[in-house]
């Protein structure tokens, strides 16, 4: 049983280890969605001042900048979609991981209280045998 719990342990080991480097990977794509986010916003700063310029000689310009502007949102929008669903997917892979590491760790503390059991259930049928023991050499003497 001892093996078994070692083995277990080791699953365990093993499961965080994949749990820690999903999460990092998450970790990851969070901050691309967050820096995808960052720059959009500031997009669209940019937009607002541009759309705000009011000089004769910039207005021949302006609308070939702001549709500049409009579809690099677009893009910024499409990656931000794609990075989220992504996002969503690792959570899952994260949360399998935990699910793996919490199941091997359950498995190990049920062999280690089989192991306590066993062990205690010894005892007491030592001790029971060693009672009934004497109680056998008592017999016998008094006899």
């Amino acid at each position: 049983m001892k093996e078994r719990e070692k083995t277990y342990a080791l699953l365990a080991r093993l499961h965080t280890q994949e749990m820690e480097t999903q999460a990092s990977t998450l970790a990851a794509l969070q901050g691309e969605a967050d820096r995808l986010v960052s720059e959009r916003n500031r997009l669209d700063q940019s937009r607002k001042e541009g759309a705000s310029v009011t000089m004769v000689e910039a207005m021949p310009y302006r609308g070939r900048f702001l549709n500049i502007v409009r579809k690099e949102n677009q893009r910024l929008s499409r990656l931000i979609d794609d990075v989220e669903r992504r996002i969503e997917t690792q959570r899952d892979k994260v949360l399998e991981a935990y699910r793996e590491v919490r199941s091997s760790e359950k498995l190990r503390e049920e062999v280690k209280d089989n192991i306590r059991r066993a062990i205690r259930q010894s005892a007491q049928t030592e001790a029971d045998e060693m009672i009934l023991l004497r109680r056998i050499t008592d017999d016998n003497q008094a006899r």
